[in-house]
């Protein structure tokens, strides 16, 4: 049996809002859409027919601009080296206990 195919598509929208942005007096507030589609199968006696359902996100996304100090950047940076230098110094560390009990063991 040969079968007839349409899509069904399915949109989110997501309220989407840009501090910073203005038109006139009013904030900018766009929508961003979400698609997903999926072919849609139907035997020979039915009618196939494309369908479109969309859904309202009760969540909103805003997008903000944020600046970093230069010290701030720095702290991160040091905070990094530092713990890499510590869980280098503990690796180190264990792999030299490990070895100095396994050469122990051998001389026994």
């Amino acid at each position: 049996t040969e079968l007839h195919q349409s899509y069904h598509h399915y949109l989110k929208l997501v309220s989407t809002r840009v501090d910073g942005l203005r038109v006139g007096s009013r904030d900018l507030r766009v929508y961003q859409i979400l698609p997903n589609s999926q072919l849609a199968l139907y035997g020979r006696d039915k009618v196939p027919e494309a369908k479109f359902a969309y859904d309202l996100s009760p969540i909103s996304v805003t997008y903000r601009k944020e600046t970093v100090a230069w010290y701030d950047y720095c702290t991160s940076l040091m905070a990094i080296v530092g713990g890499v230098f510590t869980v280098v110094g503990m690796l180190e560390s264990s792999i030299a206990s490990t070895v100095s009990a396994a050469r122990s063991r051998r001389r026994r």
